[in-house]
């Protein structure tokens, strides 16, 4: 016979044995006997430790009423339990107790399906419901989400929307996986708004503003949130601009026509009077106005937004150099429906604060302080007056002030004064700053207690340690350190409390009282969401394991590293019953894939003097001014089989290239974060001069690893087939230039960048090593040996000025050069290097420098050709940039000057750093150029020109007729039994280069 003890939602527990009569029994019937056996018939999803901790029944002891009660009390706090009731059962000289348990569920995952387009998308929908993932599941809350979820849809004009909820359960991790389907059905479109209230414009005008009809063709737009607040905002700013800053327009309903799928607005607007801010005594532009009269952008009138105006302007005019600047406002009656503001701003007499002196400072030196100041003297092209107003005063006092208070000086004092300049023009002016730093409190005696599960060494250093300067500032960031410590190690509940006390002037006694709590760990590692991507790519990335420290650092590190991966939307993770007591847990990872395939499509355009092949003029081989658009198409398709292997196709096209390629990346190679693997196809067709065009057919496979944070390694195979094609040099139809040449090339390049910022860096240096081996051992026709070197530096000069350099050196090295060819002329002409242009060497045009055609034989052995001037890439490069990048116009607008000077020669022996070309046939010399650049900063990086001066730029002969004229001319005829287009012309690169791009030069 069964007798039953249950707990109820009360505080209280309840102990009755119940007979098969259902009489009440005395509990002595069972008080004392020993228990036999403990029995959880539904399963219990404690961890063994939780279980022994909470519930104190032992087989072999004594039954006690009072440790049932305590059982069930413990049973419930653990949160995995949502009843419980306890049976007892004679057998024998004892009693079995069996705990009938009912659990609780938590919610495993919340996923939104269906075609669910933009506004709003799937994470605005599952947000509506407002699920927390790990906490107890109610099924009522679903109802509730699918409320929220409908209104959210509704405003967004998806009134026939259906949700449809299905609940999983996972027995085992006793998860709830929510999935709500949605079908959106139709969207609503407006109609006519009605307007009511004090208008005082237009209905017609009041519904342009909103935006909600397109113009012209008079359709009316789908039905979106942001589209209706966006309207009703577009009025209230229509209303401005009219300067009636007081309008109050709201949006009242939203009336839904079923019958015809359309939502009628309901505005009400009261315009209120215009309002009319303006500057007396001092003429004040409308765009300073609006940005520092906060009442132009609240669209009210209050004294304190009034006063906020009155101080900003004043300080606006100080930072101008008007420090002795006044203002006030007054607030003029309505009259004729307009309310007058005005400013009376006098500005006095303009100064200049031509130096910043700091005295009284022993401890720190005078750069660490002027790092924290605003103000700031006069400049040569910025800050014409210097920086200063009272509110920079003030804060730079604070800011130096606390600086030497979290340093130990507690009882520092900083001041500054305004003074006139002694020496000087009158108006300029010096402000000093003095510094009293008073005595530096240290620490003396430093002892932390409740430290039981680590050693005292262990723990972070801390900054308030016996010998250190004591500081609140030191008190907080040991708080913060040994508390983070803590958490990583599993300790959730860990507090920290710190006291001090003086103990002699200026020397002080610190105490932290550590109370650690227990210690949670990570029960198990629950993993749902996964549908294309397969469990093996996740699981050696989630580094927790059952039976670590429960650490939040480690778990969201993990999720970092999840998103990573690039492969996944969402990655949401959390505890499982956070709330409840029990020191292990179960982490869960819920994973929502993201879309599978992108598609870019991207428009650009080139400005510059470039070498765009001809093929019915020889003229002008050093390139013509010229604009290229181009436009570019990239599609990928994201973790492919699963394995999260991306497959890529990337198409340009434009007047200099064409281009074509398929690559396959397998990132993170075995498991490891910076090892990617990549396969590629590529077709490159690129006008790389006004000589030929070189067409690439490749296919290629490249190993990357990230060795360090700034350091990235790179070991490539590529088989290729190159070849030229556009050729307007007749001397380029011997057999030898125009065959396509197959090349397999061994290359390791090497990256180093520790740039601060690498769109625009301020310091720090990059470092590019690529070296490369081309032979008859990797299927190659041509064998040659090929090394790269850049060197980049950035220097910071003061707060504004950066001293930027680059050097880049290479060397192509032929060996085993096929019989009857020069070993230098063997290296196929695509793959010589080339410079000149904006990224390279601002001296030349677009791939100018260098090596140029100075006449050969039209047929091996026969007689020379004339000469045309085209380049031809050459077997060696040098080339050093060096730039002073300086502040120009604002903030926004920076200046450059550069020198650049290198040039390509046709062999490492021919490297040579002359000045002057010897003759119109020698190439080989080093060519300058300076120059002038500007910078416009953008978020995408800084739009630059570059105005540029060759100093000595090559002359060379060239050729002004068309190709089949050139065959015509027979070089064993004087030069006056040949018509005139055989005459040679002398050419030369131009002086003046204009470049214009996006991004800094190096």
């Amino acid at each position: 016979m069964w007798h039953s003890l249950r707990r109820f939602a009360s505080a209280a527990c309840v102990l009755a044995f119940l007979g098969a009569s259902h009489a009440v029994a005395q509990p002595s019937a069972y008080e004392g006997k020993p228990i036999v056996e403990i029995q959880f018939p539904n399963g219990q999803p404690l961890d063994p430790a939780d279980l022994g901790r909470v519930q104190p029944l032992k087989t072999g002891e004594p039954l006690r009423s009072q440790d049932v009660a305590h059982a069930i009390d413990g049973l419930f706090s653990t949160g995995l339990f949502s009843d419980i009731v306890v049976e007892a059962q004679p057998s024998g000289n004892g009693v079995i107790v069996r705990f009938i348990t009912t659990n609780t569920w938590f919610l495993g995952g919340v996923t939104v399906q269906g075609k669910v387009i933009e506004s709003p998308n799937r994470a605005q929908i599952q947000g509506a419901g407002q699920f927390s993932l790990g906490t107890p599941f109610h099924e009522a809350d679903v109802n509730t989400a699918v409320d929220s979820m409908r209104r959210l849809l509704e405003s967004n004009g998806l009134y026939e929307a259906q949700i449809a909820p299905t609940i999983e359960r996972d027995n085992d991790s006793q998860q709830v996986f929510l999935n709500f389907r949605v079908r959106a059905g139709k969207r609503a479109k407006y109609e006519m708004p009605t307007i009511t209230g004090v208008t005082k414009l237009p209905s017609a005008t009041i519904l342009r503003a909103t935006g909600w009809r397109l113009p012209v063709i008079h359709w009316w737009r789908h039905v979106t949130s942001t589209r209706t607040n966006g309207g009703v905002q577009d009025v209230l700013n229509k209303y401005g601009k009219k300067d009636r800053l007081l309008a109050s327009v709201q949006l009242k309903k939203l009336d839904y026509d079923a019958q015809h799928r359309k939502v009628r607005p309901s505005l009400d607007i009261d315009a209120g009077p215009k309002v009319k801010v303006i500057s007396v005594e001092t003429k004040v532009s409308r765009r300073v106005l609006k940005r520092y009269v906060p009442v132009l952008q609240e669209h009210t009138v209050d004294d304190d937004l009034l006063n906020t105006g009155k101080l900003n302007l004043r300080e606006y005019f100080q930072s101008q150099g008007y420090y002795d600047a006044t203002v006030d406002f007054r607030v003029q009656p309505v009259q004729n429906d307009v309310e007058t503001i005005q400013y009376v701003i006098s500005r006095g007499m303009r100064y200049r604060l031509v130096r910043v002196i700091i005295t009284g400072n022993h401890y720190f030196d005078k750069e660490s302080i002027r790092e924290r100041m605003f103000m700031q003297p006069s400049g040569f092209l910025i800050l014409r007056h210097g920086r200063y107003s009272e509110a920079f005063q003030r804060k730079d006092e604070e800011n130096i002030a606390n600086l030497y208070k979290a340093n130990g000086f507690r009882e520092a004092k900083v001041t500054s004064t305004l003074a006139p300049e002694i020496r000087g023009k009158p108006g300029n002016i010096t402000v000093t700053v003095h510094v009293d730093e008073g005595p530096q409190w240290l620490v003396d005696d430093f002892a932390i207690h409740g430290v039981t599960e680590f050693k005292l060494g262990d723990l972070p250093a801390p900054a308030s340690a016996a010998g250190q300067p004591f500081s609140e500032v030191n008190l907080a960031n040991d708080r913060d350190s040994i508390l983070t410590y803590y958490y990583t190690h599993g300790f959730p509940k860990a507090e920290f409390k710190a006291a001090w006390q003086p103990i002699t002037p200026g020397h002080v006694r610190v105490v932290y009282a550590i109370t650690e709590g227990d210690r949670e760990f990570v029960r198990g590692i629950l993993i749902s969401g996964l549908q294309t991507t397969r469990e093996s790519l996740v699981t050696p990335r989630i580094t927790l394991k059952p039976g670590d420290p429960l650490s939040p650092v480690a778990q969201t590190n993990i999720q970092a590293s999840l998103y990573n991966l690039g492969v996944f939307a969402a990655v949401d993770t959390a505890v499982e019953n956070p709330d409840g007591d029990t020191t292990h847990k179960n982490v869960i990872y819920h994973f929502q894939e993201a879309n599978r395939y992108t598609i870019s499509v991207g428009f650009g355009a080139q400005l510059a003097q470039f070498s765009t092949p001809n093929g019915n003029s020889l003229g002008s081989p050093g390139g013509t001014f010229s604009f290229s658009p181009l436009v570019s198409l990239t599609v990928s398709r994201l973790n492919f089989l699963g394995l999260g292997h991306t497959v890529t196709f990337q198409g340009v096209y434009s007047s200099i290239e064409q281009r074509a390629s398929v690559t396959y990346l397998q990132s993170h190679l075995g498991g490891v974060d910076g090892r990617n693997l990549t396969y590629s196809v590529l077709y490159d067709k690129t006008l790389d001069v006004r000589t030929f065009a070189s067409k690439r057919e490749q296919v290629s496979v490249q190993l990357s690893q990230k060795l360090a944070k700034s350091l990235t390694a790179q070991l490539q195979f590529a088989y290729r087939n190159v070849s030229v094609s556009d050729i307007v040099i007749p001397v380029l139809l011997i057999p030898q230039f125009l065959e396509s040449v197959r090349i397999g090339i061994l290359s390791v390049n090497l990256v180093q960048d520790r740039r601060d910022n690498p769109i625009n860096p301020r310091h720090g240096m990059y470092n590019t090593l690529i070296l490369g081996v081309s032979s008859k051992y990797f299927g190659s026709e041509r064998s040659f040996a090929r090394a790269l070197l850049r060197n980049a530096t950035y220097y910071s000069l003061g707060r504004n000025w950066v001293l930027a350099r680059q050097t880049q050196f290479g060397v192509i090295v032929p060996f085993s050069a096929p019989a009857g060819i020069d070993a230098q002329e063997s290296v196929p002409l695509p793959e010589r290097f080339y410079a000149g242009g904006g990224d390279s060497l601002r001296a030349f045009p677009f791939n100018q420098a260098g090596p140029r055609d100075t006449g050969a034989p039209l047929v091996p052995g026969g007689p020379s050709s004339e000469a045309t001037g085209f380049p031809l890439g050459g077997n060696a490069l040098f080339i050093n940039n060096v730039e002073l990048r300086f502040p120009f116009i604002g903030q926004n607008i920076q200046g450059v000057i550069f020198h650049d000077m290198g040039n390509v020669y046709s062999s490492l022996s021919d490297v040579s750093f002359r000045f002057h070309q010897n003759n119109p046939q020698d190439f080989n010399y080093m060519v300058h150029a300076v120059g002038f650049g500007i910078r416009y900063r953008t978020p995408v990086g800084p739009i630059r020109a570059d105005f540029g001066y060759s100093i000595n730029p090559p002359n060379y002969i060239g050729f002004s007729g068309t190709p089949a004229e050139l065959l015509n001319c027979d070089p064993n005829k004087l030069p006056s039994q040949l018509p005139g287009y055989c005459t040679p012309s002398p050419q030369n690169i131009s002086h003046f280069q204009f470049f214009f791009s996006i991004g800094q030069t190096f």
